[in-house]
């Protein structure tokens, strides 16, 4: 047997003995960072990425920036602050989180599989059409990041099922009730015909009805079909304040706005 052959052998029966000590590989990220939370593992525990190599191409490849990876380390007030603006946003009025939620538009708990945490940052930066511009600050924006990544992390389902879009005779989407009476001031994401109106003076109305759009009827109550006949009678029925005029619907037109608001929002 040869000195090399005798070599390999003596260094493969070593790793079979008990107690014997195996040399760590040192993680080639400490290269260029330094060590932070070494009882949690490598650095790619936290940051994913390659820590295989020194090169930075590779070694950034899907990397979690540092203000993105609080969601990794049990505990971090990070976390906790996103879910608490994730309330306070009604973000489930429209989105699915933590299994809850209106499946108006992305489910939350499936996004961050195959989304940078960076896209979703600039996602939340600057809202899509018909989703609303809560001018977050670069503070809050990290923090609503961390709590979609917590989440993901715990759902554990690879992607998010893709959403059917219904495309509808566009003279018929422009005419509707909705449309007409109400889209100059409001926005809505409606499950039937998708995005409609054009108006931010007013607050979004996607979700109304579900439990999760926020309490504004009168003193903190919730929004029904009833109410929002109230409402739209004479707003100032109910808030002494409102800026909103009365707007006069027949039964019919009535019945055509809540097919628009109602449908899929009640859950």
């Amino acid at each position: 047997m040869g000195f090399y052959h005798s070599l390999l052998l003596v260094l493969g029966l070593s790793l079979l003995l008990p107690g014997t000590a195996v040399p760590s590989r040192r993680s080639a990220c400490l290269a260029c960072h330094g060590s932070h939370y070494a009882e949690l593992g490598s650095c790619v525990s936290c940051h994913r990425g390659n820590d295989h190599t020194d090169r930075k191409g590779i070694a950034h490849q899907d990397i979690i920036d540092g203000r993105f990876a609080h969601f990794t380390i049990k505990g971090r007030p990070v976390v906790e602050q996103g879910k608490k603006l994730i309330l306070a946003l009604a973000c489930r009025r429209c989105h699915i989180y933590e299994r809850q939620g209106n499946p108006l538009a992305t489910n939350l708990d499936r996004l961050a599989a195959n989304t940078a945490p960076q896209a979703l940052f600039e996602a939340l930066k600057s809202p899509v059409l018909f989703m609303p511009d809560f001018h977050l600050d670069e503070a809050q924006l990290n923090a609503l990041v961390n709590a979609i990544l917590a989440a993901a992390e715990r759902d554990g389902k690879a992607g998010e099922t893709p959403q059917v879009v219904h495309f509808e005779d566009e003279k018929r989407s422009r005419e509707n009730i909705f449309v007409r009476h109400c889209g100059p001031c409001h926005k809505v994401l409606s499950e039937r015909f998708g995005g409609l109106g054009s108006g931010s003076v007013g607050p979004n109305l996607s979700g109304l009805f579900s439990p999760f759009y926020p309490r504004t009827y009168r003193d903190a109550e919730s929004w029904s079909p009833e109410k929002l006949k109230k409402w739209l009678e004479n707003p100032r029925n109910i808030k002494a304040n409102a800026r909103m005029t009365p707007v006069r619907l027949t039964e019919g037109d009535f019945a055509a706005l809540l097919e628009i608001m109602g449908n899929g929002q009640i859950k």
